[in-house]
């Protein structure tokens, strides 16, 4: 009778095993990143488009604009317009929701305050619901630590 032979994998067949399986994750990692910076430009976009159409309701069924408040405080005018929970909640960008009047050069704008993200981020946001550059149209950079949906200049 021949002796049983030993089961199991050697070690040559566990490295190239590993090896395939690191360099799939290396294929799959840089596309999942990719997908979750366009997932997160997309759903800020819908936001900042949101917060501008309920603002302008607000500003035309009232005749004035939205209240100057702190990054993160809802202005109470505009209950009904929107969820006082998403505007004190953080943004997919990062930073807080702010109204401004008469500040930064605008006579009215929505604030994200202090986002975590970079300007190459925004500039993608501004090419999907503005012109495509920060510095002119309705969605700009206006401080280093702020991008403002210009409501009226």
């Amino acid at each position: 009778m021949n002796s049983k032979a030993k089961r199991g994998f050697t070690l040559i067949e566990m490295l190239i095993t590993v090896s395939i399986i690191g360099l799939l994750a290396a294929m799959a990692i840089p596309t999942f990143i990719k997908v979750t910076k366009k997932s997160r430009v997309t759903a800020f976009s819908r936001d900042i488009k949101t917060l501008a159409s309920a603002s302008e309701t607000y500003i035309m069924e009232s005749g004035v604009w939205p209240p100057d408040t702190s990054a993160g405080v809802f202005p109470n005018e505009l209950a009904g317009y929107f969820a006082k929970r998403f505007f004190e909640s953080s943004t997919t960008m990062g930073g807080k929701w702010d109204y401004e009047e008469f500040s930064s050069g605008i006579t009215s704008g929505i604030e994200v305050h202090n986002p975590n993200l970079d300007d190459s981020e925004f500039a993608n946001v501004d090419a999907v619901v503005d012109d495509g550059n920060l510095s002119t149209g309705r969605f700009r950079k206006l401080s280093d630590t702020s991008y403002f949906w210009v409501i009226a200049d």
